[in-house]
């Protein structure tokens, strides 16, 4: 009797053990909006503080060398998608004044036809989690979509707008209505997606006095400073959300991927946001799954937006389209053997949806430490950007910063890197 005892509460152990391990896990997009990627205390910055992300990141298989979109319209698109722009269609943040026949908005703010162009897309992340059986909810910035139509269960941005309507409260005002939702699915003991993507460090640059004192009388500009006090404003939210799933028992089976939609320059300079220099486009990411992905600090090999979606599908344990052409992040031996990743710089506002190579500044392609900017048809319409007048050529290894254009110097090399971009443009088109 004792035996058969013992044998049913040991079978029933490990049933439990078995599909606790088993279980589908929770995943959180933490998506920073406007910020550089040198500036974190684990990215080597000497005064801003970000002890939260910091943590967080020494817990995670991090990559130093992500690539983004230079502006936060056509990132948030492959986020949902999984496509480079000029496959999903989203290639600025607003249609141009001069958009005539069935892309023209019917009115001030009407962003339908973008709207329509992005929900074409064969796949929409948040549309395949629900389906999937995931609780799923959209906090802070969206653009061009809804929370229902791109498949959240519970969103904070459902009014037509540019941002995110109500969901910018999220982070600057609020973190309750996140911590809700995931209350309500425990309650509902179901696995739950979270995109937390608030409006910070973006302007304005707001930050409360007791932040912004951090950096005042350090011979820093006042551009830098208020910056700065951002960047540890959105690394507290941070902080908050990672005590509630530590309170909650919650970290352990939860994925959280990091990274920022496009880069910052603290003093504002031309070559940041919208550009397709390494502060427009480079950002630190990472992944942090407790007991499944071992921490550790890669500076070498190239990560890219496009490998989100990927990434979540596989953790999930579904099917990853085969039209996807980014990389599950956790995939050590497909990231390491990956040699390039390119990014599309676009002016801010789209000429012609489906057209992209009318709104086109630049394609760039990194290849291991070589990097190429190929000019487009037009030049960016925003004064706080820049981009290529002719081809342009770096050794990031040397050249972090991009100050010795070798083009010049290295035709065979320009054009091994151009037909490379040129491979992946007309395959990924197709």
């Amino acid at each position: 009797m004792k035996k058969s005892i013992l044998f049913i509460a040991t079978f029933f152990f490990t049933q439990l053990v078995f599909c606790e391990e088993n279980a589908k896990p929770n995943v959180i997009l933490i998506l920073s909006d406007d910020q550089g990627f040198t500036d974190y205390g684990f990215m080597g910055h000497k005064i801003v503080k970000t002890p939260n992300i910091d943590r967080m990141a020494s817990q995670s298989m991090l990559y130093t060398r992500g690539y983004v979109m230079p502006v936060c319209s056509p990132s948030l698109a492959i986020l949902l998608t999984g496509k480079m722009p000029h496959v999903n269609g989203i290639t600025g943040n607003d249609l141009s004044k001069k958009t005539t026949g069935a892309e023209k908005p019917k009115g001030p703010g009407d962003r339908s036809p973008l709207a329509h162009q992005l929900l074409g897309n064969s796949m929409i992340l948040p549309k395949a989690l629900t389906a999937n059986g995931y609780l799923t909810f959209q906090s802070g910035k969206l653009w061009n979509v809804t929370a229902t139509e791109v498949g959240f269960t519970t969103g904070m941005t459902n009014k037509e707008g540019r941002h995110g309507g109500d969901g910018l409260d999220i982070g600057r005002k609020t973190m309750k209505p996140m911590f809700d939702f995931m209350d309500n699915a425990q309650s509902q003991k179901k696995p739950f997606f979270v995109w937390y993507a608030p409006m910070l460090p973006h302007q304005p640059h707001n930050p409360p006095q007791e932040l912004l004192a951090h950096y005042q009388g350090k011979g820093l500009s006042v551009k830098a400073a208020t910056y700065y006090a951002m960047v540890e404003w959105f690394d507290q939210t941070c902080g908050q959300l990672d005590d509630y799933l530590t309170k909650n028992k919650l970290a352990d089976n939860t994925v959280i991927i990091y990274m920022a939609d496009n880069g910052w320059d603290a003093e504002e300079g031309n070559r940041a946001k919208l550009s397709p220099y390494e502060l427009g486009i480079r950002t630190p990411m990472f992944v942090r799954w407790p007991k499944k992905v071992k921490p550790m600090r890669d500076e070498e090999t190239l990560a890219s937006i496009i490998d989100f979606v990927p990434t979540v599908l596989n953790a999930c344990g579904m099917k990853v389209p085969s039209d996807l052409p980014g990389i599950d992040l956790t995939n050590r031996q497909a990231m390491t053997a990956r040699k390039s990743v390119f990014v599309e710089s676009y002016t801010h506002d789209i000429a012609a949806l489906g057209q992209p190579e009318k709104s086109l500044v630049a394609r760039v392609v990194i290849n291991g430490w070589s990097k190429l900017l190929i000019p487009g048809q037009v030049n960016l319409d925003k004064t706080f950007s820049s981009s290529p007048s002719a081809i342009e050529l770096f050794d990031l290894k040397s050249d972090p910063m991009e100050k010795n254009d070798l083009s010049a110097k290295n035709p065979e090399e320009v054009t091994r890197l151009k037909a490379l971009q040129n491979a992946q443009w007309d395959a990924q088109k197709k």
